[in-house]
């Protein structure tokens, strides 16, 4: 393969690189700071008190507080809460996947965490060989 024709693929694959690592970065971001407020759930109090109104997050919210509310009787207590989740719901949900759906958001977040164990042990590679030839 000439060198002109291998730069210009690089040129093009480079693009769709740089914007498939930055949705895998902002995902990344998510989980870990899901994961910090889930690790820290009773010490934060607005995480106790704050809800999201189930009319912002996808329809299997309302459903779902719709059982939990009636598994435990509460159909008719608390009515200002009848449409709105508790916001660690949310959180939970975005930390394991769950939000982008039961079993595509759990093979996702499986995937992601695959680059990011690919990407880690590449670079530790890389390092070393890097290193090694630069030894004096």
């Amino acid at each position: 393969m000439k060198k002109k024709t291998w730069r210009n693929i690089h040129k093009y694959a480079f693009g769709y690189y740089k914007l498939v690592s930055l949705f895998i970065s902002v995902l990344m971001l998510i989980i870990c700071l899901t994961g910090i407020l889930y690790n820290h759930h009773h010490d934060l109090d607005f995480l106790r008190s704050w809800r999201v109104p189930t009319v912002v997050l996808p329809d299997g919210y309302q459903e779902r507080l719709d059982r939990t509310r009636a598994a435990q009787g509460m159909t008719e207590l608390f009515p200002e809460e009848a449409s709105s989740v508790p916001i660690m719901w949310l959180v939970i949900d975005l930390h394991n996947g769950v939000f982008f759906g039961e079993t595509f958001g759990r093979f996702f977040y499986d995937a992601i965490a695959l680059s990011l164990a690919v990407l880690s042990l590449s670079g530790i590679v890389l390092y070393f060989q890097i290193r090694s030839k630069h030894r004096f």
